[in-house]
């Protein structure tokens, strides 16, 4: 039955690759989707892409969605803002891309957060848009880069309900000009407060992990790769949680927790105890990548 309401909904799932959305004419447009329903690492993707662009001189703004949160207008994204009013990816691109001054915008809808981001101060050259693969219309100047699991690119390798393919495989590959592998593995640890172990120490750290994710395997995964093994693992709802896991995180017998910094948002009022870290990892954008990046900030000026 999975399998047949799955091929049921692979003519949705193509279309929803495109998404209704417009830019208005002389503002570049970078479009980053995931092959997955979470997991695949497009954020962090756009993030790379928005830091990328930045650092060559182009003036940029990152469009973000409010997962699970509920702006009422289009705005900018402050650093102090709360997960329930902007979201936690959102709120994580904010506070990352502060030291390169690329303003994060989100909205009730993804056009009234693209029509505010035109309208910032100075007028960015190039939007980058966290979410969809590609809009209608899709404007000349523009590139789609579809980030993929670097070690499971295409999760399952089926549509929903059956799997957690975004849409049929083909038509993710037609639609995206590059392909960006994310590989999960962190390579630091940050502490909420103050020093902690170094992430070779954790290996001999009873440590627990929190997740606020679609794909906690992968996370499980990753810190095996690099020897850490959570005695306890905590995983909620993506881009949920709550003060109900106060408890289950404050009665686990470890000496740490760790998360990723979306997941660390959802705990920033709980008290745990003990320490918590962020792990995290920059993504490597390919070689093509940063080329077309370059073109696209140079194409800008013509």
């Amino acid at each position: 039955m999975a399998r047949a309401l799955a091929s049921a909904f692979a003519p949705v799932a193509a279309r929803g690759v495109v998404r209704p959305a417009t830019v208005p004419p002389g503002i570049a447009l970078v479009c980053v989707g995931g092959a997955t329903l979470g997991g695949s690492g497009k954020t962090r993707v756009a993030i790379a892409c928005a830091r990328e662009l930045a650092a060559a001189g182009a003036r940029v703004a990152l469009v973000g969605h409010a997962y699970r949160a509920d702006p009422t207008r289009a705005r900018v994204v402050r650093e102090g803002d709360g997960v329930d009013e902007v979201g936690d990816e959102a709120l994580v691109c904010a506070r990352t891309l502060a030291r390169w001054a690329v303003p994060v915008v989100v909205g009730p809808t993804r056009q009234a957060a693209i029509d505010r981001a035109v309208r910032l101060e100075p007028v960015p050259e190039v939007l980058v848009l966290d979410g969809p693969l590609a809009l209608r219309g899709r404007p000349e100047r523009s590139i789609s880069l579809l980030a993929v699991d670097a070690h499971r690119p295409w999760g399952v390798g089926r549509l929903p309900p059956a799997g957690d393919l975004r849409a049929p495989r083909d038509v993710l590959l037609e639609r995206a000009d590059h392909v960006v592998p994310v590989d999960a593995t962190p390579a630091v640890v940050r502490w909420r407060a103050g020093e902690g172990p170094s992430l070779a120490e954790l290996r001999e750290t009873s440590v627990g992990l929190f997740t606020a994710i679609a794909r906690p395997d992968r996370l499980v995964r990753a810190l095996a790769s690099v020897g850490v093994h959570p005695r306890a693992i905590v995983s909620v709802a993506d881009h949920g949680a709550g003060a109900s896991v106060g408890p289950l995180l404050r009665g686990a017998e470890v000496d740490a927790w760790l998360a990723t910094a979306k997941c660390a948002l959802h705990l920033a009022e709980i008290p745990l105890g003990v320490p918590l870290g962020v792990v995290d990892g920059e993504p490597t954008l390919p070689p093509g990548v940063v080329a077309a990046l370059r073109a696209l900030r140079r194409s800008s000026f013509e």
